[in-house]
């Protein structure tokens, strides 16, 4: 992991975290950047100097656990992850320090973060959007409902615009889901898993797909183009 000047490509800091490669990407809050990397670990420094902060780790020895594709969130000073081993984890920013853990639901790798940081979006294995409150010392959920599409396991962050949650799964679906909970719509792009839905500055949104191929949904995409949930 390192820090570039943007300006000429001078290095400023580099932390050698060890094996592993760190596949999703890292956030920045409060001064912090954490990240999460294939060694078991989930890592904090600080953003400034690049000096490690702490590590986390969710005690396996079994690496394909690790926080590796994770992108963590964070909101009210604290760390917010679901990694492979298919538990949501809320962590203190400052310390590192557990705060709760809940392992109620199938969560893996795909999250995301309401724009005011009060909910904590998890897709789950089983093809649901799950809503978090983040406030309480212990875990709250606050709605949790189908988003269109069976098991999945891709990766593919959610994405929050304008109210509501877009995510994606492994057959080139993606579905909609306002932040109340309302399941809106989902609809068939391709046949292959999403990579990252991406807003625009028009409010549209690009998703784009392993087998090499991109979208573009429109704000206000016509109701043809779209397929309710039940």
């Amino acid at each position: 992991m390192a820090k570039i000047a943007v300006r000429d490509g001078r290095i400023l800091w580099r932390y050698d975290y060890g094996r592993g490669q760190s596949q999703g990407q890292p956030a920045l809050a409060d001064g912090k950047l954490v990240f999460g990397a294939w060694n078991g670990h989930l890592h904090c420094l600080d953003a400034a100097t690049g000096k490690l902060g702490w590590k986390w780790t969710n005690g396996s020895k079994r690496l394909f656990l690790s926080p590796g594709n994770i992108v963590p969130r964070i909101a009210g000073g604290r760390v917010f992850i679901d990694a492979p081993d298919r538990a949501v984890t809320c962590l203190d920013l400052a310390s590192g320090s557990v705060v709760w853990r809940c392992t109620d639901y199938k969560a893996r790798e795909a999250s995301g973060m309401s724009a005011d940081g009060k909910r904590f979006y998890v897709k789950t294995m089983d093809g649901e959007l799950l809503a978090i409150d983040t406030a309480p010392d212990a875990f709250r959920r606050l709605w949790i409902t189908p988003a269109g599409f069976g098991y999945d396991y891709t990766a593919c962050p959610v994405t929050v615009s304008g109210g509501i949650a877009y995510l994606a799964d492994r057959s080139g679906n993606v579905a909609a889901v306002r932040e109340d909970g309302t399941p809106l719509w989902c609809v068939k792009c391709c046949n292959s898993a999403a990579n990252f839905i991406t807003e625009a500055p028009d409010g549209s949104l690009w998703a784009t797909f392993a087998e090499g191929k991109i979208f573009r949904i429109p704000p206000h995409a016509p109701a043809g183009h779209k397929k309710k949930i039940p």
